[in-house]
């Protein structure tokens, strides 16, 4: 890591997306910090990742459940690779399903 602040949360690493906490642009390295042990990731962010959206930690294939804080939030309704938004365009809820 480059002794930066973080700009991407994640809460373990079993989690498949970390919490933008500032905007994070394509092609900028997304600084995470995990908050479980404090350990320290970078992904190169592939899109356009907003304030408060959810950028993917992992690949996960489509139809895989995305698990968020130890918990399923989802469901991939497509292929997502590493550095992607995680939003309604490609995530489907599972709080009513």
């Amino acid at each position: 890591m480059t002794g930066l602040d973080p700009n991407l949360l994640v809460h373990s690493k079993d989690d498949h997306a970390g919490i933008a906490i500032m905007d994070i642009k394509t092609g900028e390295k997304a600084l995470g910090l995990i908050l479980t042990d404090h350990t320290q990731i970078e992904i190169n962010a592939v899109e356009d990742i907003p304030l408060g959206h959810k950028m993917a930690v992992k690949a996960v294939a489509a139809g895989d459940k995305i698990v968020l804080n130890g918990h399923s939030i989802g469901a991939a309704t497509q292929a997502i690779k590493t550095g992607e938004h995680m939003h309604t365009h490609n995530v489907k809820s599972l709080r009513w399903s």
